[in-house]
């Protein structure tokens, strides 16, 4: 039978199901890796697992969303500090750049190269996940929205195509090894082509119109 904890415990149980979980989810991987092994190196009984979560799925879900974040806050210093050096076209290939140099070293973030693994766990998290999960991927390209803004610059096609070329620099970054030795310099013609090409120099536009997302 679970126990009851008290919410110190909770938050504290919570912090090392998450750090013990990604510890366990990188060594063995998403299938391979257990709730009973999860829940010895937590040191909490099977049934508390349950507490927290309706599926180990539900876990990973969390995890990897707060990979995402940290991410998300490194490259926003980044794009700053390229920003001081490049216009903000070519600012932003250099910070996706580099951030899918952080992404690829974040072996949790490649199941999405697994369609079946990704609906499984899609299918396991709960409504509270996935909306976490869709308003950090708008956040992410609403701040990118801001900071061109900032310099002038405005996104031409809609915010949606913005987002998608994104997770399409991803996958074919993390993939660029089925395309040869000149993968890496094709993806960043790409990126410069597609940057140059959305983000223009003129007015700002508001970012809630049609160029953003629907709310």
């Amino acid at each position: 039978m679970a126990r009851h904890f008290s919410e110190t415990e909770k938050q504290t149980i919570k912090r090392k199901l998450l750090h013990e979980g990604k510890v366990l989810l990188e060594k063995y991987g998403v299938k391979k890796t257990s709730v009973d092994k999860i829940v010895e190196k937590v040191g909490i009984a099977k049934g508390s697992f349950y507490n927290f979560y309706p599926s180990k799925e539900s876990m990973v879900f969390d995890i990897v969303l707060d990979i995402e974040t940290e991410i998300h806050k490194e490259e926003m210093n980044n794009l700053h500090t390229f920003l001081a050096e490049y216009e903000f076209p070519e600012a932003m290939k250099h910070t996706v750049l580099k951030s899918l140099g952080f992404m690829q070293n974040e072996p949790l973030l490649l199941i999405v190269n697994d369609p079946q693994l990704i609906q499984e766990i899609w299918s396991k998290s709960s409504e509270q996940q996935k909306e976490r999960s869709t308003r950090q991927n708008q956040n992410r390209v609403t701040d990118f929205i801001q900071a061109a803004g900032q310099k002038g610059y405005r996104l031409t096609v809609p915010a949606t195509v913005f987002e998608a070329s994104l997770m399409s620099f991803f996958l074919i970054y993390i993939n660029q090894n089925m395309v040869g030795e000149s993968g890496h310099e094709a993806l960043e013609l790409m990126m410069k082509a597609t940057f140059g090409k959305i983000f223009v120099k003129g007015c700002i536009g508001d970012i809630k119109g049609e160029k953003s997302f629907d709310h």
